[in-house]
């Protein structure tokens, strides 16, 4: 009996030793310091937005073809030329319409993906209340996802690309779904609009797809009804397409391309990112695998982290193929965060210290990065006035460009777009003819000559990689 009360004591003193020590770092202090570091590693984005440097090579594809939806172009090229448009329609019309009341669709582009990016995390903190999650939890989550967005997939954020707008349709659709779920509604309202989302950017698979699985998995019975209007809608939608913009609208969705296991197995080193949380969500999850929450979150986890496999294994595909992931991961956060007291940890630790823990091990992997670009504009002028110094480099390059007779072929489309050049040369599409023997024996240059172009050669200044900086721990190899 002594022995089993010493151990006791022993646990009791473990525990309130370890709840002293974080004591300091409680609820307020945990959402303070997410919310400095979201701010701070949204500064880079946020200040090269005004910029004309090239943030992504299909910046300017996106404008080009927003461009086109509104201003009698072709926004479905033949397959016989080296451009190709591969998305769905709906985001060239809106970004093109948005151009003639807000002013250049690469700039508009930009600051729509990071309106959506602070739109997304707070919707995922909605979910996480309407999964029983608390507020605190719920500022936790959405707070984090704007910090490893930030952070780690700072490309997209603004960025003039759709995927980000079109991830905030579809998260207000699941939220959407949820409320009327709670309330017992119809769920078809939300999944016409999760429809709608596809139509906006069609690599969006998880939220439908958990949403109908969950009705089926709950109720296979009532699950006919939404299962056949989301079908029926989105048959209809290719429908529309089809009669609009003729048979190229699917050779150009449908887009061959190369396809390796290998090269997925490779990008499954990018989930370290958020690793950590996905180990927390585990670790919650598990002690809570019969609630409604945990099943819902492993079901849109799992669905999730299967997507990006399949999608990654395409050549070409790039980080936003994760964003499903990332967001089902803050879901699942927000949930272990609340629930922290019913884990082991919890368990000898207390709710508070759990919960202290969790938030301590997401700054620190926030922490690990050796990019300083958002401090450097916080502090070094002279980085800041490169940015402008590199703007001009980009309108001379735009002018010489312009000054080229005929149609061109910019690896830079920003450039040719500010140059007047129409549209004409896509390097994705050159490198997927190459890659899938559609052309055999011939290279990029070849295509470039037989189709009568100029290679435009442009200083590389004109983009955003010229102005990456990182922290050097260790002199460069020489």
């Amino acid at each position: 009996m002594d022995g089993r009360r010493n151990v006791s004591d022993r646990q009791f003193v473990g525990a309130s030793v370890k709840n002293s020590a974080l004591s300091w770092f409680g609820s307020r202090s945990q959402i303070a310091l997410l919310a400095v570091l979201a701010t701070y590693f949204l500064v880079w984005p946020v200040w090269r937005v005004q910029f004309p440097i090239e943030i992504a090579w299909n910046e300017g594809w996106n404008a080009y073809f927003a461009d086109a939806a509104v201003g009698g172009g072709t926004l479905y090229p033949s397959p016989d030329t080296l451009i190709v448009n591969n998305y769905p329609p709906l985001s060239f019309y809106a970004l093109g319409y948005a151009q003639k009341l807000f002013g250049d669709a690469l700039y508009v582009g930009r600051i729509l993906s990071i309106l959506a990016t602070l739109g997304i995390g707070a919707l995922i903190a909605r979910i996480v209340l309407q999964l029983g999650g608390g507020a605190v939890a719920a500022a936790v989550s959405g707070l984090w996802f704007v910090a490893i967005m930030a952070r780690s997939f700072d490309r997209f954020i603004g960025m003039n690309d759709p995927q980000l707008a079109a991830q905030f349709v579809m998260i207000a659709a699941l939220s959407w779904f949820l409320a009327r779920d709670q309330a017992g509604k119809s769920a078809e309202p939300p999944i016409l609009l999760m429809v709608a989302a596809g139509f906006w950017k069609h690599n969006i698979v998880a939220v439908p797809a958990t949403t109908l699985m969950w009705l089926v998995w709950r109720d296979g019975r009532h699950a006919i009804r939404p299962l056949v209007v989301g079908a029926g809608a989105a048959i209809l939608g290719l429908a529309i397409c089809l009669a609009v913009f003729g048979e190229v609208f699917l050779s150009n969705l449908l887009t061959p391309r190369v396809y390796s296991f290998t090269r997925a197995l490779h990008w499954l080193g990018r989930l370290q990112w958020v690793l950590p949380a996905l180990v927390l969500w585990m670790f919650w999850a598990w002690c809570e695998r019969n609630t409604k929450p945990a099943r819902f979150t492993a079901l849109f986890i799992s669905i999730s982290f299967a997507a990006y496999v399949v999608q990654t294994s395409g050549e070409a595909i790039l980080n936003n193929s994760q964003f499903d992931l990332v967001i089902a991961t803050a879901v699942g956060l927000g949930l272990a965060y609340d629930g922290a007291g019913r884990t082991a940890l919890g368990a000898r630790y207390a709710i508070d210290a759990a919960r202290a823990v969790i938030v301590l091990i997401l700054i620190g992997r926030l922490a690990m990065t050796l990019r300083i670009e958002s401090f450097l504009v916080l502090a070094d002028p002279t980085y800041r006035a490169e940015f402008f110094a590199h703007s001009a480099v980009a309108r001379s390059e735009a002018a010489r460009v312009a000054a080229i007779p005929g149609p061109a072929a910019c690896y830079y489309k920003v450039i040719c777009r500010m140059a007047g050049k129409p549209y004409v040369y896509d390097d994705f599409r050159a490198e997927m003819l190459i890659a899938t023997g559609a052309v055999p024996g011939l290279n990029e240059r070849d295509l470039v000559r037989m189709h009568g172009l100029t290679d435009a050669q442009v200083d590389p200044a004109v983009g955003i990689e010229s102005l990456y900086r990182e922290l050097q721990v260790w002199p460069r190899a020489r």
